[in-house]
């Protein structure tokens, strides 16, 4: 009587495909379940149960599976069949050849993995080159920007120097007609009444230069304030970046 096989545990043939092998391993573990109301008392139900486990671990993995139907080929075998067939593969004259290809194939892949690594240097050694390139050019261009930015204060600055210069100097002549064109009227004969209203006007006049001059000085003040903060955060982010302050 032949020996049963993990195939007929299953119920499939020996060259069943893989899906196949997987339906008969639910039908079978379904119909042969333990925790069934029917198979709750039927210990052969349990060890068949485990029987199409195990024989699905096995016929279930392609390479155990294969291994398997291996060891059904050497049934087949007579005794004397069968060690032939077990006989290794590996010779003495065949491991002499495989290493000497296996040498070669090492001296091929060692001189590969050497051009490799130095490939891969060459590559890191540009990228590093390119990237501190980038950096030295990042950091000329910021230097030109300062530079630019120094420039322009400094020209604001001088800008605004000239405008309160002119603007003093425009005051100082319009005091001086000013003064000039009251002494004239002065000096003609006025009643004292008149004189009196003069000397009202020339007092509301040099109160409203004063106010225009007063207005004129806090804008002058309020703009070297603008220009010394900054100057400050100008140096602030020389510092920050180059570790001194350029400007100041």
């Amino acid at each position: 009587m032949a020996e049963r096989t993990l195939y007929d545990t299953l119920e499939v043939s020996s060259s069943a495909a893989a899906d196949t092998i997987v339906a008969a391993h639910e039908r079978l573990a379904a119909k042969f379940d333990p925790a069934k109301a029917e198979n709750t008392s039927n210990p052969a139900a349990r060890i068949q149960h485990d029987a199409i486990k195990q024989a699905f671990l096995t016929l279930g993995d392609a390479e155990k599976r294969a291994q398997y139907d291996r060891k059904l080929e050497l049934r087949q075998f007579t005794p004397v069949q069968q060690v032939a067939a077990l006989e290794p593969f590996w010779t003495l004259p065949k491991m002499i050849v495989a290493g000497v290809i296996i040498l070669g194939l090492g001296g091929f892949f060692f001189k590969y993995q050497k051009d490799q690594a130095r490939l891969e240097a060459e590559k890191v050694i540009a990228v590093a080159k390119a990237k501190e390139a980038e950096e030295k050019a990042k950091a000329e261009t910021e230097v030109e920007r300062l530079a630019i930015l120094r420039d322009s204060e400094r020209e604001r600055a001088a800008r605004l120097a000239a405008a309160q210069q002119r603007s003093e100097r425009d005051a100082d002549v319009n005091q001086y007609q000013r003064d000039t064109r009251v002494n004239e009227v002065v000096g003609r004969v006025l009643t004292s009444a008149d004189r009196a209203q003069a000397q009202r006007d020339d007092s509301a006049r040099r109160l409203e230069e004063m106010r225009v001059k007063r207005d004129e000085a806090q804008a002058a003040a309020v703009s070297r304030q603008s220009l010394a903060r900054d100057k400050a955060e100008l140096c602030r982010i020389e510092r920050e970046r180059y570790g001194r302050a350029l400007s100041c």
